[in-house]
């Protein structure tokens, strides 16, 4: 059974009623069937509701809510901050520049061997995270 992380554009192509974002919706309901499971990061539960929060998009967040019910929250540790500190590390003395934000959401989907499933892909390029883009 594989094990899934979603980062903050697919949740928002999950949320967002629009042809262009069927295929998340199938890709989503397909790994579902086949009983994958899911796991939130905190740093991408932030980054979605400060938005809904903010434009006071009730029905997205209504909706956001029941989409993290299905997910196993799992919080930071101390693994996923030294993970995520020696992969910062790595990264700039490689002369690579990583929002913390990316950094944080790939040594979480790290620590618990979740695919990450993202649309920015150059966002976690060289963090060794396995990644998934649902857009094809």
């Amino acid at each position: 059974m594989n094990r899934y992380s979603l980062d903050a554009d697919v949740i928002t192509r999950l949320l967002k009623k629009h042809p262009a974002n069927v295929p998340f919706v199938e890709r989503f309901r397909e790994k579902i069937s086949r009983n994958a499971s899911f796991v939130i990061c905190p740093v991408v539960f932030y980054e979605i509701r400060r938005e809904l929060v903010f434009k006071s998009a009730m029905a997205q967040l209504a909706a956001f809510e029941r989409l993290i019910e299905a997910m196993t929250w799992r919080d930071f540790n101390a693994a996923i901050w030294e993970r995520a500190s020696n992969l910062w590390s790595l990264l700039r003395s490689r002369g690579r520049s990583h929002n913390d934000a990316d950094v944080l959401i790939a040594a979480h989907a790290l620590e618990f061997d979740a695919i990450l499933v993202t649309g920015n892909a150059d966002h976690f390029r060289e963090t060794g995270a396995r990644l998934e883009d649902w857009s094809s």
